[in-house]
């Protein structure tokens, strides 16, 4: 079957609709990866889906997929990604796919597909149902595989509350960006005790207020707004699949991320001392300035956190946590990120310890930081252009050292002792990621215009596409 390639991407799959993606083409998407699950053994599955205009009918593409390989599938309807891995434990599923985009724009879809507990394909994976679906190398079943609807919201409520009571009352502001989670996540809250303020949380597949993503400068000046007017104690934003949170606290400060695994990271050493904690390399250097103080062993890794879930079935990682708001509890829930389980652990956290968030924020090291930036470069010359980046940054920085191994993966990371910048290319879309920080206002800007002008210099680097772009002006 012919199939745009470029939308296999490093751990899922996404597409425009009706030019990469349609019904016909996701039927055949589900014939190759339930061909791939039965050549591993795994003759039953679980479907979902979040609220885009096209995913419960690509949703029972993928079904019709799956029976005609023979696969066994329930679907449990429109849920978050979090509960989807959870459902493959609770309903002992080790195979399936979510429909979804994550945080792409509303005209594109596209899927992950699960091929054990809290796994997903990635590289050699994807790549693998790529040329099964394009010589369509099928196995059809000797029957086709039975189907069944099944709800289990309220079993998965049910549990997380009761791993993560909160005894506070929590003023709290939702922010779906008109996502999947705003139909799911104001009730779980209120049912953990929480009072709920719902901002943009009715279901839009058009996403009118634009992509739902809470790494966007628009969307966390957004939450920060109402959490403001609202008095509110905290706010979360969540992406469209809900396994990345953003958050400001009480006194509407931004809270990027990866300043909140530093924080998480002192809730984890708590409950297990001593060991190691994960992150990616676009985290700032207060991660692992707090790992170390709280006397944890910190671990960084590549960017993508199906390649860090990959990693930690290796380095056994009490805890995983990303800039970009993916949350991994290991050794108290699962090896997968839920947005909705890392909501109630940062609640369940504030209350045990008695704390707002913006106190338990001021004990950490403090560095001024930007946002992740992300700047368009067409997916046929980003891996080159980061190659010749890397090659630069020698040149200009010859007395530090320019990481650019396996740990970065798709990119370039440089360490200095008050400051450090991380350039990579995304595995989800034609775009670079920038991040950077330092101690000092002065080393900040002077790295701002550093790579403003660095990126400048090259033609691959599309300035018309964009995110937070204006924190390089």
């Amino acid at each position: 079957m012919q199939i745009n390639p470029h939308i296999f991407r490093g751990y899922d799959l996404r597409g425009v609709v009706n030019k990469d993606l349609n019904p016909e083409i996701v039927e055949h998407l589900g014939r190759a990866h339930g061909t791939y699950m039965k050549r591993h053994n795994i003759t039953k599955a679980i479907v979902s889906r979040d609220c885009r205009a096209t995913s419960q009918e690509y949703s029972e593409a993928m079904t019709r997929g799956f029976s005609w390989a023979g696969i066994d599938t329930i679907d449990i309807g429109m849920n978050l990604i979090g509960t989807f891995y959870w459902a493959q434990y609770f309903l002992d599923r080790r195979g399936g796919a979510y429909i979804t985009a994550s945080h792409n724009p509303a005209e594109y879809n596209g899927a992950k597909f699960a091929i054990d507990f809290s796994e997903t394909l990635v590289s050699d994976g994807i790549q693998e149902l790529r040329r099964l679906t394009e010589i369509e190398d099928y196995e059809q079943g000797e029957r086709p595989g039975s189907v069944e609807k099944r709800d289990i919201k309220q079993e998965y409520f049910n549990d997380i509350i009761r791993r993560l009571p909160i005894r506070k009352k929590f003023k709290v502001v939702i922010d779906s960006g008109n996502s999947t989670a705003g139909a799911i996540a104001p009730e779980l809250l209120r049912l953990a005790g929480c009072e709920v303020v719902e901002s943009n949380c009715a279901i839009n597949p058009t996403f009118p207020l634009g992509t739902s993503d809470p790494t966007e400068m628009a969307v966390v000046l957004r939450l920060k707004k109402k959490v403001l007017e609202e008095k509110a104690d905290i706010g979360f934003s969540y992406d469209a699949d809900g396994d990345r949170i953003g958050i400001v606290d009480d006194q509407g400060n931004i809270i990027w991320n990866d300043v909140l695994v530093a924080l998480f990271a002192i809730d984890i050493l708590h409950e297990h001392p001593g060991e190691k904690i994960m992150f990616n390399t676009l985290c700032s250097r207060v991660v692992s300035d707090t790992i170390i103080k709280y006397g944890g062993e910190p671990f960084m890794w590549r960017t993508g956190h199906s390649f860090l879930k990959k990693k930690n079935q290796e380095v056994k990682a009490a805890f995983i946590g990303e800039l970009s708001g993916h949350f991994f509890f290991s050794a108290d829930f699962y090896n997968h990120d839920d947005g909705l389980y890392s909501t109630l652990r940062l609640l369940h956290y504030l209350s045990r310890t008695n704390q707002s968030l913006s106190g338990a924020l001021a004990n950490l090291p403090q560095y001024i930081s930007s946002p992740e930036i992300k700047i368009g470069s067409p997916d046929e010359v980003k891996v080159g252009l980061m190659a010749r980046i890397a090659q630069k940054l020698r040149i200009d920085f010859p007395d530090t050292e320019v990481i650019d191994d396996e740990r970065a993966g798709d990119g370039v990371r440089l360490d200095m002792p008050d400051s450090m910048f991380v350039i990579r290319y995304s595995q989800n879309g034609p775009y670079l990621t920038i991040k950077f920080e330092a101690k000092t206002l002065e080393k900040y800007n002077k790295l701002k215009n550093y790579i403003n002008k660095l990126l400048h210099s090259y033609k691959e680097v599309n300035w018309s596409y964009g995110v937070n772009v204006e924190s390089l002006e």
